[in-house]
């Protein structure tokens, strides 16, 4: 990642990157193809790791919004600490703002969770109820067109302004009317 977003996703050679990991450049050969593979595998990684930053924010104790605020602190967190690889990344996989169906298990699978989140919020009478599978793939798009937003700019807003924005109309639009 570190050499991929110093060199550019195609100046980067594998030579640099074996340098970078302390390697001979034959090692990597024997885990990957190709540099595609490479980068493929390093973003499979990295979203491994978002993953794990979300789910434990997501299990941390508190009310939905305090819980909400935590995976938007960690993602956007995330995302500035690997922000140049991810603006590549992005740039090669949605070229002119085209995107992928999101069918990958992990994202799946972080849906089925942000849905039993929202559930028990609901549950709680925290907010009111409605579909948690169809609110969870609202609320997750939401937030990751805030924070494709975010890798592209040249200088976004603070991460706090953000996480009021966000925070603010998730809650505001779902909370309890009762």
């Amino acid at each position: 990642m570190r050499v991929i977003a110093r060199r550019g996703m195609t100046a980067a050679t594998m030579q640099e990157i074996a340098d970078e990991a302390g390697v001979a450049k034959g090692t990597i050969y024997l885990y990957f193809r190709d540099r595609d593979e490479l980068v493929e595998k390093t973003f499979d990684r990295a979203i491994t790791e978002l993953h794990q930053r979300l789910d434990a924010a997501l299990e941390s104790e508190g009310s939905f919004e305090q819980k909400l605020r935590a995976v938007l602190a960690a993602e956007m967190l995330f995302f500035r600490e690997h922000r140049e690889f991810f603006r590549l990344y992005i740039s090669l996989r949605y070229p002119e703002g085209k995107r992928q169906k999101r069918t990958c298990p992990q994202y799946q699978t972080r849906l089925a969770r942000v849905a039993v989140v929202l559930e028990q919020a609901m549950e709680r009478g925290e907010i009111r109820r409605m579909d948690p599978g169809r609110l969870a793939l609202f609320i997750s798009e939401g937030i990751s067109a805030v924070i494709i937003q975010r890798v592209i700019d040249e200088s976004p807003p603070p991460e706090a302004a953000d996480i009021d924005l966000l925070a603010g109309a998730i809650v505001d639009g779902i909370r309890s009317r009762s």
